[in-house]
């Protein structure tokens, strides 16, 4: 009783929680949760600028069709909740949630205040209402971030405080199995495909050339010469199949050997391609890898944090030095590690791959030395093996946070007990289940592994359908032989003269200065899905038909997604597509031209005008209504005031491309965030 009575009066001290407070500031959390607020505003931001082109009412897939006659899961959207506030369902609803949700992803990037639980519950459920609605142009990035973000619910703190709680160790090392789940998907399927190219170590070099949408950096990679890329592709092996399994190493110097692995290669992504915030994302996860007294980490958080805890986290660097003195004694080795996993990648490399010299002009060649039938046996044991490792580190974290709980020595100090970590074991119950769920779409990355329980399938379909827990690395399992690409054009008369409508994003076009834009940090999902249409079947693309019906009538959101510089003045009789094939070109062709040549392969679809029976019988399947009759309903928007400044602020917006918007926003971040700096530091001086 003395002892419970001496622990209760010390949980009422304000001395001792001080003095835990500036020794054990949790600088990885909030470190990550800033970042995710960054990558969450650079999707608000991109799906906002796309929106009314896609979703609108004049758009090529109104979201309106898929609330009103969608399943019960489609409809699950806080659209539905827009005639309440008088916008019906047309793209005024979804400017509203994009720009709410980028509102609280810059306020939490900007402030610490604002980055907590809430937030993170307000971004997931507005981006989750989002991706609803995004039907044929969701991607895989979306699928991550929403998986990511409901994991950031159980990271972000319910109060405003620096301090720590018991859920940030498991929550932390579900992001950390998050990221080895999509790195090493990504990387198991390509040799478990049986792709000729990814076997002969050149499908790094053609996916250069065949990516969704290349930068000009693509194009100079991939000049190099053929031993370079098949060295290359050994190492994106080794980053996707070899170094995840380092971010569970217990030493602190192998992980953030493994972090500085990863980031050198997704830097070299953003380069390479327009994938939008999935690089970033990935990025960010990749933090969760760090310690608290990592100097990057500390170096950050120093200049992120501009309230009091900062100072008081200064003075307490001292003592949290001293209480991880211990860590870093146990870590004296990492170094010599990092020294033998890099040697032992190496050799292992070398022997793999049956690294040579060529006798006749004198390269480096390279051929597997093990066959398909024992990789796929390797993969047996390796899905298997990494479930188990993360559970018995969920299992020791919990045991740690069982044993982290204080005794009581009363039914009522017991009650008030259990009453402070109701939410605690809430939240427990849920990380265990996206964990346990986590394991069905592992299993998945080879049939002969696969998880057969119908209870465990059952309970991951319900999660995925809120995209909590997701399947990964479903793309680069097999080269494509060649670039194929989608042309839109239009004309006046059927054997006169055909225009083409350009591109802001995708290759259309051979000349030099628009044919490899860098779109940054924004996603143009619109010339996204055009890769994915150019690699399948006509029939398997009915988002067409109502492209092409919008182009017929003109209608200007859409026209907003293409190059307006390369767009008819009125609406064209005429629309067909056209599949052209692009090649790069060498730098002798480059000097003289551009970056592609190009050749017509063949119509993708035929020639449509507006009386054409087949387009309007598709239309009619996909109950797509046209302009006219979209005009014609009313829809239910009675807030003419709140509808005038959503238009207004979009008729700013939509006169800044996406990249440079998103620029914008991330240096006015920057400026605030120094502003807030100056003033605390002359603050300081003055006190």
């Amino acid at each position: 009783m003395e002892q419970a009575k001496a622990r209760s009066d010390k949980n009422h001290d304000p001395r001792p929680q001080h003095e835990d407070e500036v020794g054990d500031v949790p600088r990885v959390r909030n470190l990550l949760l800033r970042s995710m607020c960054a990558v969450y505003l650079m999707a608000f931001v991109s799906f906002y600028c796309q929106a009314e082109g896609l979703y609108g009412d004049g758009g090529i897939l109104p979201a309106s069709r898929i609330l009103a006659n969608g399943t019960l899961k489609e409809r699950l959207s806080l659209l539905q909740l827009a005639p309440f506030v008088g916008l019906g369902h047309g793209h005024e609803a979804i400017d509203l949630l994009c720009l709410v949700g980028a509102t609280v992803a810059f306020l939490g990037l900007i402030s610490r205040a604002h980055c907590r639980l809430l937030s993170f519950i307000v971004m997931w459920s507005v981006y989750f209402s989002l991706v609803q609605i995004a039907q044929s142009f969701r991607q895989q990035a979306d699928h991550l971030l929403l998986e990511a973000g409901f994991l950031c619910i159980l990271l972000a703190p319910t109060r405003l405080t620096d301090r720590r709680h018991p859920m940030e160790a498991i929550a932390l090392l579900l992001l950390k199995w998050l990221v080895f789940r999509f790195m090493f998907a990504s990387g198991s399927v390509k040799l478990a495909s049986g792709c000729p190219l990814w076997w002969s170590l050149d499908g790094l070099k053609r996916h250069y050339e065949t990516m969704p949408l290349p930068t000009s950096y693509s194009w100079y990679t991939y000049q190099l010469p053929d031993a370079f890329h098949r060295l290359s592709t050994i190492y994106v092996y080794l980053s996707e199949l070899v170094v995840p399994w380092l971010f569970f190493a217990p030493s602190r110097t192998v992980r953030r050997f493994a972090v500085w692995w990863h980031v050198f290669l997704h830097l070299n992504i953003i380069g390479c391609g327009n994938y939008g915030f999935l690089s970033p994302l990935v990025l960010t996860l990749l933090v969760a890898l760090l310690d608290d007294e990592d100097e990057l980490v500390v170096w950050v958080q120093d200049r992120l944090a501009v309230d009091d805890t900062r100072r008081r986290a200064g003075r307490g660097r001292t003592a949290a030095r001293q209480t991880n003195s211990t860590d870093d004694s146990a870590d004296r080795y990492g170094g010599r590690l990092v020294k033998a996993i890099s040697l032992l990648m190496v050799v292992g490399s070398w022997l793999c791959f049956s690294v040579g010299v060529s006798k006749d002009d004198g390269q480096l060649t390279f051929q597997p030395t093990f066959t398909q039938d024992q990789y796929l046996n390797m993969m047996q044991t390796m899905i298997r093996a990494a479930p188990l490792l993360v559970f018995v580190l969920l299992v020791k974290q919990f045991l740690k946070l069982l044993s982290s709980q204080d005794s009581v020595g009363s039914l009522a100090e017991g009650m008030r007990q259990f009453s402070k970590n109701l939410g605690l074991l809430i939240s427990t119950i849920v990380a265990f289940t996206v964990f346990f769920m986590s394991i069905v779409p592992h299993s998945r990355l080879l049939p002969s592994t696969a998880v057969t329980s119908p209870v465990m399938t059952r309970a991951y379909g319900g999660l995925h359908s809120l995209y909590v827990v997701n399947q990964y690395g479903r793309h680069l399992t097999k080269m494509r032989p060649m670039r194929r690409e989608i042309i839109l054009e239009y004309g006046d008369e059927l054997n006169g003269t055909w225009h083409e409508y350009g591109f802001q994003y995708k290759p259309w076009t051979v000349e030099r200065a628009a044919s490899l834009p860098y779109g940054w940090l924004h996603f143009p999902r619109f010339d996204f899905k055009f890769y994915d249409a150019a690699g399948s079947k006509s029939d398997a693309q009915k988002w067409i038909y109502p492209l092409v019906q919008r182009l017929l009538d003109h209608q200007q959101p859409v026209l907003d997604l293409l190059d307006s510089r390369h767009v008819p003045a009125e609406a064209p009789r005429y629309v067909r597509t056209s599949l052209y094939r692009f090649a790069y070109t060498s730098f002798a062709d480059a000097a003289a031209g551009g970056f592609w040549t190009r050749e017509r392969l063949t119509d993708y679809f035929n020639v449509f005008s507006r009386e054409d029976a087949h387009l309007r019988d598709k239309l009619r399947q996909m109950n797509f209504r046209t302009a006219a009759e979209q005009s014609s309903s009313g829809g239910g928007s009675w807030n003419w005031l709140l509808r005038w400044l959503l238009d207004a602020v979009r008729r700013f917006v939509g006169a800044i491309e996406g990249s440079y918007l998103l620029i914008g926003l991330f240096v006015a971040a920057g400026m605030v965030l120094y502003t807030q700096q100056q003033q605390q530091q002359r603050v300081g001086q003055s006190t």
